[in-house]
């Protein structure tokens, strides 16, 4: 099984100005994802997806600036990635796509997604996801300076009759490159369906923003 991860990670960023690149404990934060992907011993060809240079080590080539516009599908980036290594001969299974800003996760976690993965019928991508706590039928909004029920129905339910409810974490997405390989490549039909892979909710937070990114140093640091 021959299998490739793309860390995306581009110079400029909306929300938190380059974060891909911001130093937790001395590290760039991409650069913790490069070395649990290094340490889960997975992938044949590790590749990190910029258009600036960052490591050459792992950089075949830079990302086209038509490719880090603000609205580019990272599966646009994906199937562009598979061509230009096609065009040199390598061929891959399977591809994970591995977020640079995921830097609480461990090489185990890789191992365990991708046996996953590929064990069951890999038709669907594998997505990170966690569970809310509490559920999402707890939920309350602010009307008028004041504090109400989403769903009234639901919020007074007895809380074990709330359902369960999940969202991405912004971690990693496992991929058959079948699906990048071929002519007609639809980025929107890729994503319809996704398997999930449950992480642990202290490994779950997706930053995106300065106080996501001071509780992830809080808790790197505090190791």
């Amino acid at each position: 099984m021959k299998r490739l991860v793309i860390i995306p990670a581009k110079k400029l960023s909306t929300r938190l100005k380059r974060k891909n690149f911001i130093l937790i404990n001395n590290k760039q934060m991409y650069e913790y994802t490069l070395n649990n992907v290094l340490k889960s011993k997975l992938f044949e060809t590790i590749h990190i997806s910029s258009n600036i240079e960052i490591n050459k080590k792992f950089q075949k080539f830079l990302r086209p600036s038509s490719l880090c516009k603000k609205n580019t599908s990272l599966n646009k980036v994906i199937h562009w990635t598979l061509q230009k290594y096609k065009k040199e001969g390598k061929i891959f299974d399977t591809i994970c796509l591995a977020y640079a800003t995921a830097p609480l996760l461990e090489p185990e976690d890789f191992k365990k997604a991708c046996k996953s993965f590929e064990k069951k019928n890999n038709k669907s991508p594998l997505l990170s996801v966690a569970k809310y706590h509490p559920s999402i039928d707890e939920a309350m909004v602010l009307k008028k300076n004041q504090i109400k029920p989403k769903n009234k129905k639901k919020f007074y339910q007895d809380s074990k009759k709330h359902m369960d409810y999940y969202f991405d974490t912004g971690s990693f997405i496992f991929f058959h490159c079948k699906y990048f390989y071929k002519k007609k490549f639809s980025s929107i039909k890729l994503n319809n369906y996704f398997k999930p892979f449950i992480l642990a909710r202290e490994k779950s937070i997706d930053i995106n923003t300065k106080d996501d990114f001071n509780f992830v140093k809080y808790l790197i640091e505090k190791k």
